[in-house]
């Protein structure tokens, strides 16, 4: 028995595009049902399952195994899963033809009708494979191997795994995103970023090639008429300008490079913030020296500068007050993957209407189409690489190479305001006492810093602050009071323990500075509240309300502790939903409030109003 998804988009699990920020016209959709099975025993390569036609189960893609939106259960012990599908030739004659996923955790081999295609390792950046020499007339037969594992030499995130914290979930295994095959020439356009000017005015553009050409770029940018049409009062006041709809147009030629890089002057610029998201289409095209076209792709770009000065974060030129909530990124049914496009978008109005105006995604590369939504609806987005936990070669050449390729992904996005590949020093737990661990933690700093300069980065999120464009903490209290306490003595002894604990971190590492730096309180809150019984594997900061009217007051003085420290440029509350074991979510597990949303809102928009 085998299985052949429809390829009819009203019939696909998440039938929308899945790479907003580079998009084509022609391309096509391999979600749905594919045949699968569990490899426990670890036979599946020396069976040739490869070519295997008789296959015991199935799945729903994009969907991780043992998800209620997979249709598939799974045994959380297995590390090797197959996945199997036909699809027929779609002739994009004297085209090459890419599979694209967009993550599949951890190491993936991809066969097509029996032949070894491509591999990848990595279970958060994206996989492209060029499948033109394998393709065959008429029916086609994909087969998609995966392996994982629970070693913390990965990076995994809150993923559990040989050993499990309170704070992590159930493991992923397998495809979590789209699956697609596009075609494109043998010279096509592979990435594109951004960056805006505030001075200049200028929209610069970099973009990257599958290989070296001859022939010429077309870059047209237009305004995006879905977005909003009025800049806010201080953006207009900045520049002094009125509401336009013009057109810029610019010619670059390639001159047998790769990366071509191109400017516009927008003369009366739009800009983008999270209370004001406008956007611009951006539409890119790729020449011969003849005229002929051989690749268009689709884009959007907000304009936006991030910059740090005179010790303050700022957005187009003015200071911001980062009102931030933890996101772990699991959604009910689908668990790292939400069921539709609308779950993705309802979280983020969702956090908006609690009176933020940023999310940190915590341990987790997020889908493209949740950054797109936080770009259309103006949510400014943290981006963290997930971790690993123990130090070692593999960790360095895997977390290195997985950051870099989030980075080119994800970099175009405006919603996305700083980088930050480590957090609370997991993975370089011994930064103190080996020098290699600190010099992975800087070295990866200056990297994404090469990368992307568009952007802060902290390079190490929490505490043993080394290098980095702002200073980050991680403060729990159980009253608000303590909050200023705390932070006013380690403004004055940076190098001093974050608490009292015993096996407390120093929030800064010999010989670093954060003086001057941006000081942001990156995880507080963390109050635990269920309305159900409270059991022993619940796990929240502090001692846990036992009722509304509790949890309310502890929310309000922690809220007006956060007031009440002026040195502070914005906060993050942990978390926005709870999950698993993890009760300290300002909303439930199913996105049902704790509290009324009004009463929420009231007290987090009102934190640093003044600024």
């Amino acid at each position: 028995m085998t299985t052949s998804a429809k390829t009819e988009s009203g019939n696909l699990p998440r039938p929308e595009y899945p790479r907003p920020i580079l998009r084509r016209d022609r391309w096509l959709n391999l979600n749905g049902q594919w045949d699968f099975a569990q490899d426990p025993k670890r036979v599946g390569s020396n069976a040739g399952w490869q070519n295997r036609v008789d296959w015991p189960g199935s799945i729903i893609v994009p969907f991780a195994p043992g998800t209620q939106a997979s249709c598939c259960s799974i045994d959380p012990d297995v590390e090797h899963v197959w996945y199997h599908r036909t699809f027929d030739n779609p002739n994009w004659y004297d085209e090459e033809v890419l599979l694209n996923i967009g993550a599949c955790d951890y190491i993936t081999n991809v066969y097509l009708n029996g032949h070894m295609i491509g591999s990848h390792s990595g279970g958060y950046s994206p996989i492209r494979i060029n499948i033109t020499a394998a393709l065959a007339d008429g029916e086609n037969h994909l087969v998609i191997a995966v392996k994982d594992s629970g070693s913390w030499q990965q990076p995994r995130g809150k993923q559990a795994g040989d050993t499990r914290w309170p704070i992590d979930y159930d493991a992923v295994i397998g495809i979590w995103q789209t699956v697609w095959l596009e075609p494109v020439n043998k010279v096509h356009i592979q990435s594109l970023n951004y960056a805006f000017e505030m001075s200049s005015r200028n929209l610069s553009l970099t973009i990257d090639l599958s290989e070296s050409f001859d022939g010429e770029v077309r870059i047209a940018v237009t305004k995006n008429k879905e977005s909003t049409t009025q800049a806010s009062a201080k953006d207009v006041e900045s520049l002094g300008r009125s509401v336009n709809t013009e057109e810029y147009t610019i010619s670059q030629l390639c001159q047998q490079r790769s990366e071509i890089k191109a400017s516009i002057h927008i003369s009366t610029p739009l800009l983008w913030s999270a209370y004001c998201p406008e956007l611009y289409d951006v539409t890119v095209r790729l020449l011969t020296a003849e005229g002929e076209n051989i690749d268009i792709v689709s884009s959007y770009t907000g304009l936006r500068e991030v910059t740090v000065e005179d010790g303050k974060l700022q957005i187009n030129g003015m200071p911001v007050y980062l009102r931030g909530v933890l996101d772990q990124g699991y959604f009910p049914q689908g668990w790292y993957t939400p069921v539709d496009d609308a779950a993705m978008r309802e979280d983020i109005q969702l956090t908006k209407s609690l009176g933020f105006n940023l999310v940190r995604k915590h341990q987790k590369a997020e889908d493209p189409r949740y950054l797109y939504w936080a770009d259309r609806l103006g949510l400014m987005v943290w981006s963290e690489m997930p971790s690993g936990r123990i130090f070692s070669n593999s960790l360095v050449e895997s977390l290195t190479r997985e950051w870099a390729a989030l980075v080119r992904r994800d970099q175009a996005h405006p919603c996305i305001i700083c980088w930050v590949p480590f957090n609370e020093s997991w993975g370089v737990w011994h930064q103190t006492s080996r020098p290699q661990q600190r010099a992975f933690v800087d070295g990866i700093y200056h990297l994404t810093k090469t990368l992307d300069q568009t952007r802060p980065v902290v390079a190490n999120d929490g505490w043993e602050f080394s290098s980095g464009d702002l200073w980050t903490l991680h403060l729990y209290d159980s009253a608000g009071g303590d909050l200023s306490s705390r932070l006013s003595q380690l403004q004055s002894d940076p190098y001093s323990k974050v608490s009292d604990a015993q096996d407390s971190r120093v929030a800064t590492l010999p010989d670093a500075d954060p003086t001057g730096l941006p000081i942001l309180l990156t995880e507080c809150g963390g109050v635990g509240f269920t309305a159900q019984v409270q059991q022993e594997e619940h796990f929240a900061y502090g001692t846990w309300p036992v009722n509304q009217a509790e949890l309310l007051a502890r929310v309000t003085d922690l809220g007006q502790g956060l007031s009440d420290l002026n040195a502070l440029q914005g906060f993050v509350w942990t978390q926005l939903t709870d999950v698993q074991q993890e009760i300290n979510g300002l909303l439930y597990f199913n996105r049902q409030p704790k509290l009324p949303i009004d009463q929420l809102k009231q007290i987090f928009s009102s934190i640093g109003e003044s600024d």
